[in-house]
């Protein structure tokens, strides 16, 4: 261990002054530079760390004239902070020097036994080790930040003692406190999802066999209430000289809603995919010329309209539109799609073929989780023997109006003139040769009327037959 070039600022308590130009003496041996600053007492020692803390070590004799021993030592190791002291003790306070590293201090030195290269080494390791100490107080408490700010389990397994240490993890996202943690190989194994246990350790024991230091794996972990949560597990393998495992350290994330999104979004996905009715997503934007691109069809959409997904990706769904496209309608779902709303209507399109064909659209906007819409939905049916239904019946209800005012008015024309004849037949005031003409009237009558019955007839069986 070497002290370098730079100065070496040390703090010296010490009353005798024997002993301090011995010290001096010594270090100007093993040392280049030194700056020293004495304290004669306590109270000076006090005055001088109250203003200072930038000496890399201090020097502590255990019998000041205004204070010694045990309250001396923690009263300077108080003061001092992060300055490594070493205790400076003659024979008699052997024993004590022994319990002042108790204490904190970092090193005790004999002043009969004091050599050069002896004070040399005691300064050189106190500042090492006090600069590892700090260090690694400094990664504790990042080690501990992160445990408390996470929301993940940190875990760390000394493998060789079967031993596991969690942060408050365990009991935060699992239920579990630090007493129901039982010997870890069997507890943790436990916890395990009965489905998920076989592949974990095979894959643990592929590592360890492979001398992989890096772990990663998904799997379900029992909670203190018995339901499961699925885990994304990351872990470090630390290992000894003959890359035996020793240590594991990792974390364990939760990813349950990750998971049950996932699951979510197959079924979703798979119900899109199936689907009967035609499912089309597009772009949101541009909503003027030449239309938001498609992004997705499905296997439905193809069938409707024999287009295959890569033949319409990256087009406007306008292309589908034709000479027969009402543009009343295409202008009312305009404006229903600027101001995002959802919309539906019957329109003409056409196949891949040329034919036309009538399509219901139902189509409203997609938002991402801030609420901006990103996206269309269409769902689309083929309707076109609905409608050609729905146009028989009216042209057949046309055809029963006619039928109808054919049978209230052109029938009863001659039926009138053939009742009125009737009547004079009755009322015996017809001469003979009038009854002879009137007798034609009601032939001629009787045929128009059944011309009209037949004309009725052949409409109606018309109509039946279209139905």
């Amino acid at each position: 261990m070497t002290i370098t070039n730079q100065d070496l600022k040390l703090l010296i308590v010490e009353d005798n002054s024997g002993d301090f130009i011995l010290i001096d003496d010594y270090l100007k041996e093993e040392v280049k530079s030194t700056l020293l600053s004495r304290a004669k007492s306590f109270a000076e020692a006090q005055s001088v760390l109250l203003i200072r803390k930038d000496f890399d070590v201090i020097l502590l004799d255990l019998t000041l004239p205004d204070l010694s021993g045990d309250k001396l030592v923690r009263e300077i190791l108080l003061l001092a902070g992060q300055i490594p002291v070493i205790v400076l003790t003659g024979y008699s306070d052997k024993e004590f020097g022994v319990k002042t590293l108790a204490l904190g201090v970092s090193d005790y030195l004999l002043k009969d036994e004091l050599n050069a290269y002896q004070l040399y080494k005691s300064i050189a390791y106190s500042r090492e080790r006090k600069r590892i100490e700090i260090s690694l107080m400094k990664s504790n408490e990042r080690y501990e930040i992160v445990a408390k700010a996470t929301s993940d389990t940190i875990w760390d397994l000394d493998i060789v003692n079967d031993k596991m240490q969690y942060n408050n993890g365990i009991h935060e996202m699992f239920g579990y406190s630090s007493r129901e943690i039982a010997e870890i190989g069997v507890w943790w194994k436990e916890k395990l999802h009965p489905e998920d246990i076989q592949r974990v350790t095979e894959a643990l024991a592929e590592m360890y066999e492979k001398g992989e230091v890096h772990l990663q794996i998904e799997y379900r972990f029992r909670c203190a209430d018995g339901s499961y949560k699925y885990i994304f597990d990351r872990g470090f393998l630390m290992t000894g000289e003959n890359a035996e495992p020793l240590r594991m350290i990792g974390a364990m994330q939760d990813i349950t809603r990750q998971k049950e999104e996932e699951n979510r979004l197959r079924l979703l996905e798979s119900v899109i995919t199936n689907a009967t009715d035609a499912v089309m997503i597009t772009a949101f934007e541009p909503l003027g010329e030449p239309g938001p691109a498609i992004v997705y069809v499905n296997n439905a959409f193809t069938k409707m309209t024999g287009y295959l997904s890569n033949e319409v990706i990256g087009k406007s769904p306008r292309f589908l539109q034709g000479p027969k496209t009402s543009k009343d309608k295409l202008n009312a779902l305009s404006e229903c799609l600027r101001k995002g709303e959802s919309c539906e209507l019957e329109v003409i399109n056409y196949h891949k073929d040329g034919s036309e064909y009538w399509v219901q659209l139902a189509i409203a906007p997609v938002a991402n989780g801030l609420g901006e819409h990103t996206h269309f939905i269409a769902i689309e049916r083929d309707v076109t023997e609905r409608i050609k239904h729905l146009q028989a019946i009216e042209d057949q209800n046309t055809k029963l109006k006619e039928i109808a005012w054919t049978q209230s008015h052109v029938v009863r024309a001659p039926l009138a003139r053939i009742m009125g004849i009737v009547d004079l037949f009755n009322s015996d005031a017809l001469e003979e040769h009038e009854t002879h003409e009137y007798l034609n009237y009601i032939l001629s009558s009787a045929n128009e009327l059944d011309a009209v019955i037949k004309s009725i007839v052949l409409k109606t069986s018309a109509a039946d037959q279209k139905d």
